[in-house]
């Protein structure tokens, strides 16, 4: 998926040896499709360690407390670079 999308235009198909005009717009359209969908997915957990390192620790912590190992759990606190990234990943997996 991540190499059709940085294809980009129907030359660098051609360049590929795909010239047939049914198959460029079918892969064409794809491409545009593709791009669509990567735009509004959230990242996943494991192309990003720093968001699967806080949700990992909060999880721990909300253990720890549920066996009255420590009195309070906190939410994470999230460096403000990947603040957009942790709301997507949480929102998308904790709904």
């Amino acid at each position: 998926g991540v190499e059709l999308i940085n294809l980009g235009n129907d030359e660098r198909l051609y360049k590929l040896g795909i010239t047939r005009p049914g198959t460029v717009g079918i892969l064409s359209n794809q491409i545009t499709d593709l791009r669509k969908a990567s735009e509004d997915s959230a990242s996943l957990i494991e192309h990003s360690p720093y968001c699967f390192g806080k949700i990992l620790d909060y999880l721990r912590t909300k253990r720890l407390h549920s066996l009255n190992l420590i009195d309070k759990v906190q939410c994470p606190v999230v460096d403000d670079s990947q603040k957009e990234r942790f709301e997507k990943v949480v929102s998308h997996f904790f709904p």
